[in-house]
């Protein structure tokens, strides 16, 4: 470690930098050198630019903020630590463990982190073990390179990794809604059961990866290298039916929103809109107004539609076949000859602020709404109202129906 180093030092403790320096003269096969072993270590905001941990332990220490830029933490022992906010640019992190890592907000542009272990980790805290998976949450990631990783159950919500290498890396039930990976060589990973809600994988390489049964809603699908991926049992829309540019947008920023609990994005809402015809279809357009759109001949099938609300729209021959519609508002809607076909209907559970279970559920919502013609063949019905609504020759062949207001003229 050199005089510059030293000067990086000078404001950690006494005995954190004589590890560091002891361990620069272990790398160096010189006397007196011992490998770096601080576990549990205090070394948030410290400035250790270019420093050279190797191979050193720093289980469960903290190094939050501080500047890591061009560091050595490759082989490293990083079990549990908390990097968030931390610098990291261009540092080398090849074949590190960190298994529980936290680098929310981080900056890992151009860092190299192949072969690095990312899975989740079991974290002892008060005496008793929790299940910690990596959090690179709102991180940046643009020109990373995390190939041969394992990244098992990460969590990479609203992430930019644009043009980041993830080839061949272990990506299964990643979290990734909101994520930029564009232009990202994502070519060979497995992805299944991952979440790209809202994902923009404009110019990304997913050739020969594994999206089985991933989450792709709100995802444009027309811009990425995909015509060799494993799709099998994927929710994703028909690439060949893209929605005009604003509103992929609009959906994409809305993926952003939710998934940063309101901290970036922006709520979408396509009130008194003309949206007639148009295919969203595997969306998810959970919190959305739709209120007194044109939506005639629209599409909706397997949409996510909690608490979506389309009150007084127009949403004739549209079609909402297996959707999930909970504490869906269709009140004073345009529905003749919409179809339902197997489509779930039922109330939504409110989450209070904390994140915990109220006790309280808002119904869906078709009262007043204009049926005629309508087919509700093997809808569930299970906490609804359809006060106030003509339910005469309805469709509701193998129906289930259950705790429904207004029902009774149509029992």
């Amino acid at each position: 470690m050199g005089t510059s180093d030293a000067e990086k030092l000078s404001e950690a403790p006494s005995d954190i930098a004589a590890s560091f320096k002891a361990h620069d003269a272990f790398l160096r096969g010189g006397v007196g050198g011992r490998r770096c072993m601080l576990k549990s270590a205090k070394l948030d905001n410290l400035a250790l630019n270019g420093v050279n941990l190797h191979q050193a332990t720093l289980s469960g220490s903290t190094l939050t903020r501080a500047s890591l830029i061009k560091a050595d933490l490759s082989q490293a022992d990083l079990f549990g630590c908390d990097f968030s906010a931390a610098n990291l640019k261009n540092a080398r992190m090849e074949k590190a463990d960190l298994r529980g890592a936290n680098f929310t907000l981080a900056n890992l542009a151009g860092a190299k982190l192949k072969g690095a272990d990312l899975r989740p980790g079991h974290i002892m805290q008060w005496g008793e073990e929790t299940k910690r998976s990596a959090d690179l949450s709102d991180a940046n990631l643009d020109g990373a390179d995390f190939s041969e990783a394992n990244m098992s159950e990460a969590n990479m919500a609203v992430s930019s990794a644009r043009g980041a290498i993830f080839r061949d890396v272990e990506l299964h039930a990643v979290n990734l809604a909101g994520a930029d990976l564009t232009g990202a060589d994502l070519s060979g990973c497995n992805l299944k059961n991952a979440n790209l809600t809202g994902t923009n994988l404009d110019g990304a390489d997913l050739s020969m990866a594994n999206l089985q049964d991933a989450n792709l809603r709100n995802v444009d699908l027309s811009k990425a290298k995909i015509d060799t991926a494993n799709l099998m049992g994927a929710i994703h829309r028909d690439s060949q039916k893209p929605l005009p540019p604003e509103i992929e947008e609009m959906l994409r920023e809305h993926s952003k929103w939710i998934a940063s609990n309101g901290a970036i994005g922006a709520r979408a809402s396509f009130k008194d809109a003309d949206l007639n015809q148009l295919d969203f279809s595997s969306c998810d357009v959970r919190g959305v107004s739709f209120d007194g759109a044109n939506l005639k001949g629209a599409a909706f099938v397997k949409a996510e539609l909690f608490l979506t609300s389309f009150q007084g729209a127009n949403l004739e021959e549209a079609d909402f076949s297996f959707a999930r519609a909970s504490g869906t508002n269709f009140a004073g809607a345009m529905l003749t000859k919409a179809v339902f076909i197997s489509t779930m209907i039922e109330d939504a559970e409110i989450i209070g602020p904390d994140g915990k279970k109220s006790g309280r559920s808002l119904q869906a919502r078709f009262r007043g709404a204009e049926l005629d013609g309508i087919n509700f063949t093997g809808t569930l019905f299970d906490g609804v109202d359809m006060s106030d609504t003509d339910l005469s020759g309805i469709n509701f062949e193998f129906a289930k129906i259950r705790r429904v207001t207004g029902f009774d003229s149509a029992a």
